[in-house]
């Protein structure tokens, strides 16, 4: 049985990237490898939208966030998370385990985390210096609304400090010209590669933030970094295959125009969201992301059975839902390489799962029927 991943990362790898993978790698203190780490830093500028520099680490996502704290705040510096899911949680049990004080603006999981309350928190605390939050909550497909954050906090000179794990790549963000000073991300999402690099992009106006007194810091020491790029390296041993592989990704996506990757996947996202409702399911979430859609489970069908048998029968990977959303929703993840075919297959598994499951009769429409209606939302988009 073939197996499929439609999980919000890792994600699956086109084969250009596979043959990348594949090759011999140079030795990391050599000049063919130092030339590639370069073209590879160019890239991820254009990628992330900034002028500024970007640091590439050997790390999941996480690390990166965990290097956005250590070289950004101080042990005296105040933060402010506004949460939405457990991505927007993590930064702040990223502050808690450095110290750092922080106060949480938290929204209903599946919602968007409302500007508003985000500017009502800096006008009231001024001693908040800089913003953690995300982009696209991976926990719960929702997207929110980071350019309208961000008009709020760069007149305030305020940092934002923007997760984009799963959407750089995948949705509209061009950090210098919506006033972002700091976005992280991940490989193993939108990047197309497997999980091990992350990568950490400081606007212009923010290059001096990582110096002074700073949180310990010894692995995560960006100004490490920052002296170490003019030479075409890392300060420690960077994952040379993946570089390679980021490369050919990064060459994947100039080829298709960045416009079009990220009209790509909003029209994935519409396809799957209209058939999966002509199946009986729900969207979890209020404003649904790009990159991941968030589904409830007809009436009577477990959402964790959904998982389990796309898995067991036809060989296709989900994710469930976390922490209290546990067997009330899953996660389809369709970021990177993805088309309309990959969305129609998917829909067929579900009908035959939603069938198998005992969905009430009538409920819900054929496989056909819920082609039809992605297609429909995929040419129409």
């Amino acid at each position: 049985m073939k197996i499929r991943l439609f999980t919000p990362g890792p994600v699956e790898i086109p084969q250009r990237i596979l043959r990348a993978l594949s090759q011999v790698p140079p030795h990391h203190r050599t000049d063919v490898f130092r030339d590639t780490l370069r073209r590879v830093v160019d890239e991820l500028r254009w990628l992330h939208g900034t002028h500024g520099e970007v640091f590439l680490l050997s790390a999941s996502g996480t690390g990166a966030m965990e290097a956005a704290v250590v070289n950004l705040m101080s042990p005296s510096s105040k933060a402010l998370v506004p949460s939405a899911g457990k991505f927007g949680d993590r930064w702040t049990s990223i502050l808690k385990a450095y110290g750092v004080p922080h106060e949480v603006i938290s929204f209903e999981w599946g919602t968007a985390i409302d500007p508003s309350a985000v500017e009502r928190a800096l006008d009231k605390d001024r001693a908040i210096e800089a913003v953690f939050t995300t982009h696209s909550e991976t926990s719960t497909g929702a997207v929110h609304d980071l350019e309208a954050i961000a008009r709020i906090t760069r007149p305030r000179n305020v940092r934002l400090v923007v997760d984009g794990i799963t959407s750089v790549g995948v949705h509209p963000l061009p950090q210098d010209a919506w006033g972002v000073d700091v976005v992280v991300c991940g490989s193993q999402k939108g990047l197309m590669i497997p999980p091990g690099i992350g990568t950490l992009s400081l606007a212009p106006w923010a290059a001096g933030a990582i110096e002074g007194d700073k949180l310990p810091r010894f692995y995560w020491d960006l100004r490490r970094a920052r002296k170490s790029a003019p030479l075409g390296e890392t300060p420690f041993t960077p994952p040379v295959s993946l570089v390679l592989a980021l490369e050919e990704s990064l060459k994947m996506m100039r080829e298709e125009g960045l416009d079009q990757v990220h009209d790509r996947h909003r029209r994935l996202a519409l396809a799957m969201r209209a058939g999966s409702r002509a199946l009986g399911f729900k969207l979890f979430s209020s404003s649904p992301a790009h990159s991941v859609t968030s589904l409830i489970p007809p009436e009577g069908v477990d959402a964790s059975a959904v998982v389990k048998r796309l898995r067991d029968v036809h060989g296709m990977y989900v994710a469930g839902g976390q922490d209290h959303l546990k067997g009330k929703i899953f996660r389809v993840g369709h970021m990177g390489a993805y088309d309309l075919a990959d969305i129609h297959a998917l829909l067929g598994a579900l009908e035959k799962c939603v069938a198998a499951l005992g969905a009430p009769a009538g409920k819900a429409a054929g496989a056909a029927r819920a082609m039809s209606a992605a297609s429909l939302a995929w040419q129409e988009a």
